[in-house]
């Protein structure tokens, strides 16, 4: 009896590995309660839209007149003695607010608008002299009264002697210099004889203390 034949497997042939499965195929299908990216386009429109909506521009508008308001008070805080002499309407209500910060209106204070329009230095009587003055006030705002130096200068316009008049000293003076108009001042002076021996000149500069 002839014995049954078995098929050898064929060893040479090679066998590939399986092909890995599509990322697409594997990809858990999308939920439901999830929407779908908007394109840019909508987006944009969308952003557009919002910012022109009538309450956004109101609001923005508010926020824009709260920050300008705010500092126009600043300035006007930091400026009260040039608002108060230029605007003296204002002055009672920054009066009342500085009342409650404990701060002052003060004459505004303009060294440069202050000028000395004439001077004249005459010996009276012995070592007693006079010193006139005329101050005129450039601008169109009253200005703080200035201190005044008073200098001695001898012949080669050195300095024998040196004074100096806070305004409280000025005789007769008032606490400001009007707007566009001018101040008489008349100092009377005692001069020892040692200063006046050698004087030849004098000069005058105002400034403020």
């Amino acid at each position: 009896m002839r014995a049954p034949v078995v098929p050898v497997p064929d060893t040479d042939r090679t066998v590939a590995p399986p092909a890995d499965p599509d990322p697409a195929d594997t990809a858990p299908p999308p939920r439901g309660d999830e929407a779908p990216a908007l394109p840019d386009f909508v987006v944009q429109a969308r952003r557009r839209a919002f910012w022109s909506s009538p309450g956004v521009r109101a609001v923005l508008l508010l926020l824009v007149l709260a920050l300008t308001g705010l500092l126009l008070s600043q300035w006007v805080w930091h400026e009260r003695d040039q608002v108060a002499a230029r605007w003296p309407a204002a002055r009672p209500l920054l009066q009342s607010a500085c009342a409650k910060a404990g701060c002052e209106i003060a004459p505004v204070r303009r060294i440069d608008d202050v000028v000395i329009d004439s001077s004249h230095l005459a010996r009276r009587l012995g070592s007693f002299y006079v010193f006139d003055l005329v101050l005129r006030n450039k601008a169109d705002v009253p200005v703080a009264m200035p201190a005044l130096e008073l200098s001695l200068t001898g012949p080669r316009n050195d300095l024998l002697a040196r004074r100096v008049f806070l305004p409280r000293e000025l005789p007769g003076t008032p606490v400001v210099v009007p707007a566009r108009g001018s101040l008489d001042l008349t100092l009377s002076l005692s001069i020892s004889l040692a200063e006046t021996g050698a004087m030849s000149g004098y000069q005058a500069v105002l400034f403020y203390p």
